[in-house]
């Protein structure tokens, strides 16, 4: 997943000993877990040395202390989804600094697994396609492509558009044929993203990003590499995104026909969020009891719970009467009182 997560100084492999490398460990991590998905990322073929192996494993309750253990692992670093192992590459060497191979190790769960393989791949490829797609209006995720569906800043909630791979990319503009073929250079690499017809290389500048991604981006090799790249190609195309992603919306539909149905849903249910938020609220429960602070806060947790979750309490604001409502409130609100010694 790039970078050093492990205590020890780590080496870097040579393609030939990285390839013979990752063969053994992918047919350990498969006599371990037989039936399984489990792939190491595919890299551009002339790629001369490695600094770690990302092994795909496809599971999302798997044990990764066994799976380091049948990795002969002297450390073991968890991270989410991710752990990163250290593995001796000479035994004969014993612990020394600089004879220890970092593997990290990508729990996915199965519905994902193939849609990740080709987001990894390729170092940085999936983040660079995913400049493209934000643009578009959806985001290019290792589990799969999704559309946003936000009030203001807040995401209200995500809508699946496709886990597969080769479908995203498609949609975004990429030559499927291409990429199965595989990359023999970064240029390749480089290549492949300025060929869609929907690229704009100021997206990708560090300037553009929001802090948090200019932060992470300027650190990424491949990723400050291919601005360079850019900088270069005067050539490359520039598509003029429209200023308003909704415009992207009926390219969605064509490609992912159950989008409509479920934003439509979506939308609509924001909307009812949005009208139950204005019938019941902090500031009608403080109107009605005189309470502030903290035990404000305590009743409003009781009535929420009263009503048994979110999606039952906004079809009860919405479906009583207010003043049904505000009895409720005062109801609850006496029985806090009478519960407290």
């Amino acid at each position: 997943m790039g970078g050093n997560a492990l205590s020890y100084t780590t080496v870097r492999l040579t393609d030939r000993n990285f390839h013979r490398f990752a063969a053994d460990t992918v047919s350990k991590l498969r006599s371990l877990l037989p039936g399984r998905k489990i792939s190491a990322i595919e890299a551009y073929r002339s790629k001369s040395d490695f600094g770690d192996l990302d092994v795909l494993v496809e599971s999302s309750d798997y044990d990764p202390f066994k799976a380091a253990e049948a990795l002969g692992a002297i450390e073991i670093v968890r991270n989410g989804p991710v752990t990163s192992i250290g593995v001796v590459v000479r035994p004969e060497l014993g612990l020394l600094h600089g004879n220890v191979f970092q593997v990290d190790l990508i729990a996915i769960d199965e519905p994902s697994f193939d849609y990740a393989k080709g987001y990894f791949a390729f170092n940085d490829l999936g983040n660079l396609v995913g400049r493209i797609a934000h643009a578009m209006g959806v985001s290019h995720r290792h589990d799969g492509l999704y559309f946003y569906v936000r009030d203001g800043d807040y995401k209200f909630r995500e809508i699946c558009l496709t886990k597969d791979h080769a479908l995203a990319l498609a949609f975004l503009g990429f030559s499927l044929e291409r990429f199965a073929q595989g990359f023999e250079t970064l240029e390749e690499i480089f290549r492949f993203v300025g060929n869609s017809p929907f690229f704009n290389s100021d997206i990708f500048l560090l300037e553009n990003r929001n802090a948090v991604s200019r932060v992470r981006d300027r650190k990424r090799k491949t990723y400050t590499a291919f601005l360079s790249w850019c900088e270069l190609h005067h050539e490359l195309p520039q598509f003029p995104f429209p200023e308003d992603k909704a415009a992207w919306q009926p390219r969605i539909e064509e490609y992912f026909p159950h989008f409509n149905h479920e934003h439509a849903a979506a939308l609509q249910d924001l909307s009812n969020q949005r009208l139950a938020k204005e019938k019941f609220n902090g500031a009608l429960v403080a109107s009605l009891t005189g309470l502030e602070g903290k035990a404000l806060g305590e009743l409003m947790k009781r009535i929420k719970t009263s009503f048994g979750g979110p999606e039952a309490l906004r079809s009860e604001v919405l479906g009583i009467t207010e003043e049904a409502l505000r009895q409720r409130i005062l109801d609850t609100h006496t029985a806090m009182l009478n519960d407290r010694p």
